[in-house]
C-alpha cells in the first residue's frame, strides 16, 4: 500500500465515497478537495436510495416485528432486539441526512486537514491511520461472525438473518468508519499543534502563535460543529448495543437451550457480540492529543527567558488569554468526545447524565419488564 494512500487519508476518501458519504475528487498534487457533477449526483442518489432503505426496513419491521423475533428469547429479549434493530435504521437515516446536507462544510473542513497534514507531516501518523484501518476491517469480520453465528444458532428464519445481517453489517461499516476518520481528524490537528510547538522551542515568532490558533479555532469550531452531530447519535446507539452481548447469553447459555457441544462457541460469539462497537467507542473517546499538544504550549513559553522587549508582552498576552482555554471535542454540547468522559458515557450514558429522571423511568421499565419475564 503506498503511505500517500493514508496520509493523505486517499483510502479513507475512497470508501466514504464508496459508501456514498463523502463523494468528492481529491486533487493529490493541489491537496484539493472538489464537488463534481458526477459526485454530487451520484452522493444525492446514495443517500435517497439509504433513505428510502432505512425507512422500509423501520417500517417493515414495525409493522411485523415477529419476523425478527428469536425462539429462544422471550418477549423481553425481542421487544430489544426489534428496539436495537429500528434504531439502526433510524441512525443511518440521520447520518446520511446529515451528511448530505452539510456536505460542503464537511469537504472544507476535509480539505483544511489534508493541507494541514502535508504541512506539518508526522510519520507516526501515517502509520496509525494504517493501523487504525486494519483493526476496522478485523472488527468488521469478527461482528459479522458473531451475529451470523448467533442468530443462526438461535433459529431465525433465512429471511429474518439476511435482513438482520444486511443492516447491522452495513451499519457498524459506515458508523465505524466515521469513527475512524474522526480519530485520523484529530490525530492531524494534534500533530499540527506538536509541529508548531517544535518551532516555538527554537523561536517564538507570531506565526507559530497564530498557526496553534488557528488549529484550536477549527477544532472548536468546524470540527466540533460538523463531526459533533454526527458522533451524538452513535455514541447513543453503541450504548443501546452495548448490553446485547451479556443479554443474549444470559438469555440462552445459562438458561441452558443449547446442546453441550455448541456451548463454548456460541460463548466466545456472546462474549465478543458488542465488542467491536466498543473498540470503536473507547478509541474514538481516548484520543486526547490533541489537548496534551495545546497545553505543552503554555509549559514551553513559560521557559522562554524575558529580554525586556515586545516579545515579554506578546507572550504575556498570550498566556493570560489561552491558559485556561481547553481545546474540548464535545457530542453537540451533550458531553465531551475524550477519555475524561470515557467511564461516565459508557456506565451512565449522556441522557442519564444530563437528565437524572430519565434513569428512574429505566428502572421502573425494568422491573415491569422482568415482571413480564
Amino acid at each position: 500500500m503506498s503511505p500517500g494512500l493514508c496520509r493523505d487519508l486517499r483510502i479513507y476518501l475512497r470508501l466514504l465515497h464508496l459508501l456514498g458519504m463523502m463523494c468528492w475528487h481529491f486533487d493529490s498534487e493541489a491537496c484539493e478537495l472538489s464537488a463534481t457533477p458526477p459526485g454530487e449526483r451520484y452522493a444525492l442518489l446514495y443517500t435517497l436510495a439509504m433513505l428510502v432503505a432505512s425507512a422500509g426496513c423501520f417500517t417493515f419491521v414495525h409493522l411485523q416485528p415477529q419476523i425478527i423475533h428469536l425462539t429462544i428469547y422471550n418477549r423481553t429479549g425481542n421487544f430489544y432486539e426489534t428496539i436495537i434493530f429500528r434504531s439502526t435504521c433510524l441512525v443511518l437515516c440521520l447520518l446520511y441526512g446529515i451528511l448530505y446536507l452539510r456536505r460542503h462544510r464537511h469537504r472544507k473542513l476535509v480539505q483544511d486537514m489534508l493541507r494541514l497534514n502535508r504541512k506539518c507531516l508526522d510519520k507516526s501518523t501515517d502509520k496509525q491511520f494504517l493501523h487504525y484501518l486494519i483493526l476496522y476491517g478485523v472488527l468488521t469480520v469478527l461482528g459479522f461472525g458473531n451475529l451470523l453465528n448467533g442468530y443462526s444458532q438461535s433459529g431465525m428464519a433465512p429471511l429474518a438473518l439476511a435482513l438482520c445481517l444486511v443492516v447491522y453489517v452495513y451499519a457498524f461499516l459506515v458508523l465505524c468508519l466515521l469513527l475512524v476518520f474522526f480519530v485520523c481528524l484529530k490525530m492531524i490537528m494534534a500533530a499540527g499543534l506538536g509541529h508548531y510547538n517544535r518551532q516555538l522551542c527554537l523561536e517564538v515568532l507570531p506565526s507559530e502563535l497564530n498557526g496553534r490558533q488557528r488549529i484550536l479555532a477549527i477544532c472548536q469550531g468546524e470540527l466540533a460543529d460538523c463531526f459533533g452531530q454526527l458522533m451524538l447519535p452513535i455514541v447513543a446507539l453503541i450504548l443501546l448495543m452495548g448490553p446485547s452481548g451479556p443479554f443474549y447469553m444470559i438469555s440462552t447459555i445459562m438458561e441452558g437451550k443449547f446442546e453441550s457441544r455448541t456451548v463454548p462457541i456460541i460463548f466466545i460469539s456472546s462474549a465478543t457480540w458488542g465488542l467491536p462497537w466498543i473498540i470503536m467507542l473507547v478509541l474514538m473517546l481516548r484520543s486526547n492529543g490533541i489537548t496534551v499538544e495545546a497545553n505543552k504550549t503554555a509549559k514551553i513559553l513559560a521557559k522562554v527567558p524575558r529580554t525586556g522587549t515586545g516579545l515579554d508582552k506578546m507572550i504575556e498576552k498570550f498566556l493570560l488569554k489561552n491558559l485556561r482555554q481547553q481545546p474540548i471535542l464535545t457530542a453537540y454540547g451533550f458531553f465531551a468526545l475524550d477519555k475524561s468522559t470515557l467511564f461516565k458515557v459508557i456506565f451512565e450514558g449522556p441522557y442519564l447524565t444530563i437528565h437524572p429522571n430519565y434513569l428512574n423511568y429505566f428502572c421502573s421499565f425494568l422491573r415491569q419488564s422482568l415482571r413480564t419475564w
